[in-house]
């Protein structure tokens, strides 16, 4: 529940920040005031800065409140490289609408499915195989993992059980594929801004 709030609480503000600004943008850009890059990174540094600190304070909030066992640099690590991942499809769907309205009822159509793939709800093995791909797709699919194998430690397995290792087992993490999982959160980051940065490009000249 955690990953998820941090999942929605970001992105939805990044999705309806493209396209609010986007006549300015346009605007500006064909006067030559400035380029798409510079834009594109100076939205994402801003962007970075203001997810750290909210995710901080929800972080601070929740892992305190529910008693994790996880170490807390690990917890808030994870939860901001999802939310930053989940930032990234946002701003790739905001650069591609026009209109804020239709980008905020898109937004579920990327992100619920996210809650049935990345297995905490539907275990991946009942999900059917012309669909099962899609889990690869999901950033909660790898920072679920990640969490789960550090929260569920040995010493914890033994204390709460069958639970803990049917829950694992269930969401296929594994310990040996930790840095996989931190790899694929990682591409899918640089690969949802790239493709968001090639539509606003495209998007820009075409007005231009």
């Amino acid at each position: 529940m955690v990953m998820m709030m941090s999942m929605f609480g970001t992105a939805q503000p990044a999705l309806l920040a493209f396209p609010d600004e986007r006549p300015v943008f346009l605007r500006e850009y064909s006067t030559n005031h400035y380029g798409v890059l510079p834009y594109f990174l100076s939205r994402l540094a801003m962007e970075m800065s203001v997810t750290a600190g909210q995710i901080l304070l929800q972080v601070t909030i929740t892992y305190f409140m529910v008693g994790f066992q996880s170490n807390f640099g690990w917890f808030y690590l994870t939860t901001y490289a999802l939310a930053m991942s989940s930032t990234a499809l946002a701003v790739m769907l905001g650069c591609a609408v026009e209109d804020p309205k239709l980008g905020q009822e898109l937004l579920p159509i990327l992100f619920v499915p996210q809650m049935l793939f990345s297995g905490f709800f539907v275990v991946p093995e009942l999900i059917p195989v012309w669909l099962r791909w899609a889990q690869y797709l999901c950033s909660l699919t790898y920072a679920v993992r990640i969490m789960a194998v550090e929260e569920f430690s040995p010493d914890t397995r033994e204390e709460c059980g069958m639970p803990c290792e049917g829950f694992l087992n269930n969401i296929n993490a594994e310990a040996d594929d930790t840095w996989w999982n931190w790899l694929v959160l990682a591409a899918l980051f640089v690969g949802f801004r790239l493709f968001g940065l090639y539509i606003l490009r495209s998007k820009a000249e075409k007005f231009y």
